[in-house]
């Protein structure tokens, strides 16, 4: 059973010299240790705009992380929550002045930078509509940090631990050790999910939802999560 995960998503989920790791790659490695052998699970790294048409048109059972997002209405059910994210706003000091704090209407008027199919809060997408917050989506974490540090925009939303671990890449680089970014806002926290696409048939569907939220809880309990985020981000 082939579950696809996004392949861009440090230290979320992402590949690394030829290997998938990350923080819900490898939780969901032991959920499947415990689905075993009822269930023997793949978890496959895609780009993520690839992954949610995946799943929109049936080709597998599902996908990982996305967010809660009413407007997928392909998305047939959610896993119980995997873990909760921030999602925060990046900005160039030198970009924005000291009286932008309160999101989104002090920041009417910028380019924001977000991952290509990433879900935005309530309040950002409300302004997005309006017309007063402009976004420019393009794929993973380090072409929008590269933007960033060129100014080509002048913030970049997502989830903080993400931008944060990504960020270390640059930091002895000519451009990173030249500018100074600031957490300028919190958009939203959002819940981390398995998304199950309605157009996948297979009987054992409900039973396979079943047994994998019941794994997801019990690992949860065990406080696994804290412990690879120490992993990856120390």
């Amino acid at each position: 059973m082939i579950i696809e995960g996004d392949d861009d998503y440090a230290p979320y989920s992402f590949i690394e010299n030829g290997q998938y790791k990350g923080i819900y790659v490898d939780f969901l490695k032991l959920a499947a240790e415990k689905l075993a052998p009822d269930y023997l699970l793949e978890l496959r790294p895609v780009p993520w705009k690839r992954g949610l048409k995946s799943i929109e048109n049936g080709r597998v059972l599902a996908l990982f992380p996305p967010y809660l997002n009413k407007d997928r209405r392909y998305i047939q059910a959610y896993s119980v929550p995997i873990y909760r994210e921030r999602v925060v706003l990046f900005c160039r000091e030198d970009m924005i002045s000291a009286s932008r704090k309160v999101f989104p209407k002090d920041f009417y008027g910028l380019l924001i930078g977000v991952n290509l199919g990433f879900t935005l809060g309530d309040k950002m997408v409300a302004a997005v509509k309006s017309g007063r917050l402009s976004i420019e989506e393009v794929k993973g974490n380090d072409t929008n940090i590269k933007k960033l540090l060129m100014g080509r925009i002048a913030c970049y939303a997502n989830d903080r631990l993400s931008v944060i671990y990504s960020l270390k890449k640059w930091k002895n680089t000519f451009e990173a050790s030249k500018i100074k970014l600031i957490e300028a806002a919190e958009i939203s926290e959002e819940d981390a999910f398995i998304a199950y696409g309605s157009e996948y048939k297979w009987p054992e569907k409900e039973d396979f939802i079943l047994k994998m939220n019941m794994a997801i809880e019990e690992l949860k309990k065990t406080g696994i999560i804290s412990k690879m985020i120490n992993e990856y981000t120390q």
